[in-house]
């Protein structure tokens, strides 16, 4: 994690969501870029789809050389396309693991093995800044929720019941209701003149409560004045916070 903090640190701070070291050491971004994996006796061209602090997570098509696709097995990733931004096109790695997916298919973890100067002389600096702003943006749409005090209807039974939102997001809410619903049913739910269909992932009982999880069906007409509600109700609670 040093090279990660001497290199991007600035972009951490400016981020809430990487606040911890915890938090630092699990984010992941999803990517799409292509490297080779060089390894004794073979290479493999690879696609990245996901990539941490500490490593890269790889699709591979080719032959599955079981001596050498091995926890533990150094080898090297090469960036294959032309890089003006870094002087390193390669850098050291291990395999952390690897799992077959079909006949000459294969998903592979690596991490980054090589000193904090190559690291930074290397493509990884230039090409990881960019996935990661990219996908901390996308994280924080995807992910942005708020705390609230909302009240609403829900279909229950055939019946709408009434319902208090209390964790709203972009995907999904949190609500308290008298009456259960089953995991897994579809259900109704209106609140702020939003009406959303959901499906239930949670529910249950709380002292003569019961508190529910709900998924958020897609619904292009109604996503813009989700996301909207939720960044009003993320700035109330921060004019909250600061007034206590």
């Amino acid at each position: 994690m040093g090279w990660f903090q001497s290199l991007f640190g600035n972009l951490l701070k400016r981020i809430p969501d990487w606040d911890g070291e915890e938090r630092r050491q699990a984010f992941r971004v999803r990517c799409d870029f292509e490297i080779e994996v060089q390894a004794p006796g073979c290479s493999y061209l690879a696609r990245c789809v996901d990539a941490g602090p500490q490593g890269l997570k790889l699709k591979i098509r080719g032959p599955f050389v079981k001596k050498v696709l091995r926890r533990g097995q150094p080898i090297r990733l090469r960036y294959v396309e032309p890089m003006y931004e870094a002087e390193l096109d390669t850098v050291g790695g291990a395999i952390c693991w690897v799992r077959r997916e079909g006949e000459q298919i294969f998903t592979m973890a690596v991490g980054f093995e090589d000193t904090l100067d190559n690291m930074r002389r290397s493509w990884v600096k230039p090409i990881l800044q960019k996935v990661f702003k990219a996908g901390s943006r996308r994280n924080q749409r995807r992910h942005m929720r708020a705390r609230c005090q909302l009240t609403g209807k829900a279909l229950i039974g055939g019946k709408k019941q009434d319902i208090k939102v209390t964790d709203l997001s972009t995907t999904g809410a949190r609500i308290s209701s008298l009456q259960p619903l089953e995991v897994g049913a579809a259900t109704e739910v209106e609140f702020e003149n939003l009406v959303m269909r959901a499906i239930v992932r949670r529910c249950a009982p709380d002292y003569g409560v019961y508190r529910l999880g709900l998924a958020f069906a897609p619904d292009p007409e109604n996503k813009k004045k989700l996301l909207r509600l939720v960044k009003r109700l993320v700035e109330v609670g921060k004019i909250m916070e600061q007034g206590i």
